[in-house]
């Protein structure tokens, strides 16, 4: 019997990379918008998901006597436009988000409206450990506003790796040694948090000019976290995450629809979405083999364009950042997004720096790295 498991396991995949392979590499497919128009509202409800506290995103009457005279969004709002749907399905392969290449080219100005397209890329077989098939899928988004104008784009890149027949993911887990739990902290790590909180700097108006910058410059860290129910529901909201927007019958429907986007619920036996693995530890279990939720990928390559945001003042552009995920993010872990200048160059009358950029967590562990280009105001530019 377990013989037979492997081999119909074996057939989900190889028909799942043929379909995909010929059906869909290559093609622009238009994915599923979690908003279309960047309002007031929404750049707001995206800048709370985020934990971000720049006027320039929410306050009227500091953006109005800013240099863009009106409420700006963040550059990593576009996951709000979309970022779901980045991840098409392959049967009978887990998806697990490994990073993204962000390129930004306008501003996201209140009001701006969007279209989106999803240029799908070819698998790349992997030699990985484990047993098992190891697969790098890959896409191109890109955001377009109402001028036609590209906004934004991003290459998404996620790991499929073969599902491992004829054991549960929650047995497999209780196997191994060094089971995880959940982060219990002290007063002391807690005052720590607060500590960073209180000492948040957001640059704003104080221009940061690029004669001022030296390589080993620090950016001060942000803080997220210690991740949680609530920290996702935030961000549910704030992207319009269509994964779990819908509810009752609508929800059944959809469900019932596309099922490669269930699983049954083995309390209730009742159809519920994937994405419930970011969101209940039982799903978790079933679906990611984690004892605890976990964050979304895309979620936390955002937070390292916050720390970016705050340093660079609102004179600055966030041209590039592409991210590397190294590790899981939990539920009761949390994150400090830290990094440093290690270059500085000028290129085509543009002033760039270049910023090391990663996330450390409780545990001194660096579970995301990342290099980010911004482009900064010049005093000579200004003189000349």
């Amino acid at each position: 019997m377990a013989k037979r498991v492997m081999e119909n396991s074996k057939d989900i995949v190889e028909v799942s990379i043929e379909r995909y392979r010929r059906t869909m590499v290559g093609t622009v497919i238009h994915p599923q918008q979690g908003n279309e128009t960047a309002t007031k509202d929404a750049i707001r409800h995206f800048a709370n998901g985020l934990g971000d506290l720049n006027p320039l995103w929410r306050n009227e009457d500091y953006a109005r006597n800013s240099i863009y005279g009106s409420i700006i969004a963040p550059p990593t709002f576009l996951n709000a436009i979309s970022e779901g749907q980045a991840i098409v399905g392959l049967p009978g392969l887990i998806a697990t988000f490994v990073g993204s290449e962000w390129e930004w080219f306008k501003l996201i100005q209140v009001n701006d409206r969007f279209s989106v397209t999803n240029q799908l890329l070819d698998l790349k077989e992997l030699k990985g450990s484990g047993g098992g098939r190891h697969f790098l899928q890959s896409g191109i988004l890109s955001y377009y506003n109402q001028r036609g104008e590209l906004v934004g784009r991003c290459k998404w890149n996620i790991m499929r790796t073969e599902a491992k027949p004829g054991l549960g993911h929650q047995d497999e887990q209780e196997r191994k040694p060094g089971k995880i739990e959940i982060h219990r902290y002290s007063e002391e790590e807690i005052a720590a948090i607060y500590a960073a909180i209180d000492d948040e700097e957001i640059r704003g108006r104080n221009a940061r000019y690029f004669e001022d910058v030296d390589l080993g410059d620090e950016l001060k860290p942000v803080v997220k976290g210690p991740l949680s129910l609530s920290d996702m529901v935030a961000w549910a909201i704030g992207t319009g995450w269509h994964r779990i927007e819908l509810a009752h019958g609508l929800k059944l429907s959809h469900l019932r629809a596309n099922p490669g986007l269930s699983y049954i619920d083995p309390d209730t036996g009742v159809p519920e979405p994937i994405a419930n693995s970011h969101f209940l530890p039982s799903a978790a279990r079933i679906l990611m083999g984690s004892p605890l939720p976990l964050d979304l990928g895309f979620q936390r390559v955002a937070w390292l364009g916050h720390v970016v945001t705050n340093w660079m003042s609102d004179y600055g552009f966030l041209k590039k950042l592409g991210a590397r995920l190294k590790s899981f993010v939990r539920f009761g872990d949390t994150t400090w997004c830290k990094g440093k200048v290690v270059k500085k160059d000028v290129e085509e009358k543009e002033y760039l720096v270049e910023c090391e950029i990663w996330g450390e967590n409780q545990r001194g562990e660096i579970t995301t790295t990342a290099k980010a280009v911004i482009v900064l105001p010049s005093r000579e530019a200004v003189n000349t």
